[in-house]
């Protein structure tokens, strides 16, 4: 009989694993929890995009900190946004750290706009980068799984699968395709040893809506009706649940979307006046 306790259900030592769009944000909080948990970590991150964001030290600086702790994380620059990037992700994480035994897309776009006024440049950018790369990816990853007998996919979804926002349309459709994506190929390769879910966040606080943190006021308003429990999550609150469908606990949950959302996805009506809770279990990650 398999192990039960947790640091044996929950290890990926000598797991190889590749997280697109790793340096921030989510995918840094999963990032944390594979290197510290085992996993060799191949980071794939975007200089531009860190540049963009103000952060153009990101990877480097979680490289380090994560080393420090004992984890081993190889960083591999590469922009996604064009066609054939995902393949040369591929191929360079092949060369650095090995075949991947675990993929964790996370690389994404949002573009906030009413979809009267979206732009084809808006709508090819974001149907490139969240729902074509991740076919290429997957494409050029999947048959080393197979012929391995082994492997483990997590896509980042969003809550807008079941509860679109106005102002995110197409963001919400191509989330939405990638969630179905994943229960049919979960079906493939299920017969593979390949396990494939989909982890939806709900309103997360990470520098991607730091925008919407200029003003105080609004933001906690934003916050009390986001969800039934009335704050926002932090980067560790996904760790956990992308830990656990990356691991030897999920064995046979595949086709899968776990929400992590504070009940956002559940249809309800907010509260007048909701608690407001500024944490939750997990420290901030400060991303």
């Amino acid at each position: 009989m398999a192990s039960l306790k947790a640091q044996d259900l929950f290890s990926l030592e000598g797991r190889r694993a590749l997280i697109t769009g790793g340096s921030r944000g989510i995918a840094a909080a999963i990032a944390e929890a594979f290197a510290l948990n085992g996993a060799i970590v191949g980071l794939n991150y975007s200089a531009a995009a860190d540049e963009a964001a103000g952060r153009p030290d990101a990877a480097r600086r979680l490289q380090h900190r994560l080393g420090q702790l004992g984890g081993e994380v190889v960083l591999i620059e590469q922009d996604l946004s064009g066609a054939g990037a995902a393949r040369d992700l591929a191929a360079a994480m092949d060369e650095t750290v090995g075949p991947p035994d675990i993929l964790v897309l996370s690389a994404s776009v949002q573009v906030h706009r009413e979809f009267l006024a979206m732009t084809d440049e808006a709508t090819m950018r974001q149907i490139r980068l969240n729902l074509l790369t991740p076919i290429e990816l997957l494409q050029a990853v999947l048959p080393g799984m197979r012929s391995r007998g082994y492997g483990r996919v997590l896509t980042l979804g969003s809550v807008q699968e079941e509860a679109p926002s106005p102002d995110m349309p197409l963001y919400a459709a191509t989330k939405a395709a990638q969630a179905n994506l994943v229960r049919n190929l979960a079906v493939g390769m299920a017969p593979h040893g390949i396990t494939i879910n989909n982890l939806s966040p709900g309103l997360i606080e990470t520098d991607r809506n730091a925008f919407r943190r200029t003003d105080p006021s609004h933001w906690l308003q934003s916050v009390r009706t986001a969800n039934p429990m009335g704050r926002a999550g932090q980067p560790a609150d996904l760790a956990g649940a992308a830990l656990y469908l990356c691991s030897d606990a999920a064995s046979f949950v595949t086709g899968a979307t776990l929400f992590v959302t504070g009940g956002a996805h559940i249809p309800h009506t907010p509260a007048a006046d909701p608690p407001v809770v500024t944490t939750g279990a997990s420290a901030p990650m400060g991303t």
